[in-house]
């Protein structure tokens, strides 16, 4: 578990893809971590040249460091 605190510490205020250990992933830009939990900002979804978003505020995911599989910087 330090081992993705550090990461996602590191990559504050980047966009990345993070992946869960039940296989969801979710893309935004981690605008928080604790010690606990990462607190990603969601991205809109992009569906054929349209984007589509159910929340018109930028909606923060909060994510449980001990069940993230994967964090992936994306340029």
């Amino acid at each position: 578990m330090a081992e993705f605190y550090k990461t996602a510490h590191s990559m504050i205020n980047r966009r990345v893809k993070i992946r869960t250990k039940t296989g969801k992933s979710h893309i935004g830009k981690i605008v928080k971590v604790t010690k606990t939990h990462v607190y990603l900002q969601k991205s809109p979804r992009v569906k054929k040249g349209k984007v589509g978003t159910t929340f018109f505020a930028p909606f923060i995911l909060p994510l449980v460091l001990f069940d993230l599989l994967a964090i992936v910087l994306l340029v």
